[in-house]
């Protein structure tokens, strides 16, 4: 091989290399920009999920810790309005479970020490759904045995 053939054979090789890196850079920018896309998108999901499962556990926490009965009376009327409407949007089937629960302690009476109990079902549901939701595996219970994580 010349000299002259070497100089072409690598400027063809140099044009393709930089033409391949080119179209990986762009496949990256899109895949990028595509993330962040998908990312704008559910972030209003997400806001809602965390204001809907925070009301929630607050309902179900006053609901087992309070002797007051215009607060229990307020905290009962907001849960099963999250019960039959917004939650639906955004729960999870842990979080639905563990309203359902709750739903059906309180339509038994049960007692304070039982809804406490279901309180914190749906409060560690709430956070294992958010974990999911949200992709941040710290959230999750560190004391759950990795095959129950989901």
């Amino acid at each position: 091989m010349t000299l002259d053939q070497a100089v072409k054979t690598l400027s063809i090789l140099g044009a393709v290399a930089t033409f391949a890196w080119g179209v990986f850079q762009y496949a990256e920018n899109d895949k990028k920009q595509a993330e962040t896309r998908r990312i704008e998108a559910t972030k209003p999901f997400l806001d809602r999920q965390l204001k809907l499962y925070t009301e929630a556990t607050q309902s179900a926490a006053t609901l087992a810790s309070t002797e007051d009965r215009s607060e229990r009376a307020a905290a009962i009327k907001r849960f099963w309005s999250l019960y039959w409407g917004e939650l639906a949007l955004v729960e999870d089937k842990g979080v639905e479970a563990a309203m359902v629960m709750l739903g059906k302690g309180l339509e038994r009476g049960a007692p304070q020490q039982e809804l406490k109990q279901l309180s914190l079902k749906l409060a560690h549901a709430a956070r294992e759904s958010l974990a999911l939701s949200w992709g941040v595996k710290e959230w999750q219970n560190p004391h759950r045995p990795e095959t129950e994580q989901r």
